[in-house]
């Protein structure tokens, strides 16, 4: 009778439990661009962060496209080196149909605070859209990013060369980054059957 009673009660509990997170909206979503942030050495942000230097507000560094590789990309992931270093998965020459991929991006925030949209895309050889991602993050100044989103290629790309790229835009100033990458449908073309 009391395992029951245990039943019914753990049955209650799912019950009221479901109840409460339909009652709350809808669930919270998870990012899909990760953002890593590493603060700039002191004397280089205390000179980005000077008026009339140059400098302008957010440098989009690099944008490549690699395996989607745990635990990369990183900044400073070489420990006891005393030089900033950066970890990307090997940069890719072709992607794959139908395969899953991430994009990662490197950006140094010289002297901007407050929302940046990033759009991380995939275009073929005509410059249409293959893939793409795109997200609001908050930026601070003096500060390293590093920039990681999932991807796939869908099975119906048109292949050839194709370039991935990040755009950034921080309030007036956009500033964009990219790369080649040839898609494929088979690992050693010409051999490929539309």
């Amino acid at each position: 009778m009391t395992s029951l009673f245990r039943c019914l009660f753990v049955i209650a509990t799912c019950a009221v439990s479901m109840q409460a997170q339909s009652a709350s909206g809808s669930p919270e979503v998870k990012p899909v661009i990760s953002q890593k942030l590493t603060p700039m050495a002191p004397e280089d942000a205390a000179y980005a962060a000077k008026p009339n230097t140059g400098q302008p507000p957010i440098l989009n560094i690099l944008t490549v496209i690699g395996n989607d590789v745990l635990g990369l990309p990183c900044l400073d992931c070489l420990l006891n080196l005393l030089i900033p270093d950066l970890g990307l998965p090997v940069p890719l020459a072709k992607a794959l149909k139908g395969s899953t991929y991430q994009i990662d991006s490197y950006l140094i925030d010289n002297n901007y605070n407050g929302s940046c949209t990033f759009n991380m895309e995939l275009t073929d050889s005509q410059n249409n859209v293959v893939a793409s991602v795109t997200q609001t993050l908050q930026e601070k100044a003096g500060n390293t990013i590093l920039l990681s989103a999932p991807i796939t290629v869908p099975s119906v790309t048109e292949i050839g060369l194709g370039q991935v790229s990040n755009k950034a835009t921080c309030g007036s100033n956009v500033s964009q980054s990219k790369s080649p990458v040839v898609l494929a449908c088979v690992n050693n073309p010409p051999i490929c059957v539309e």
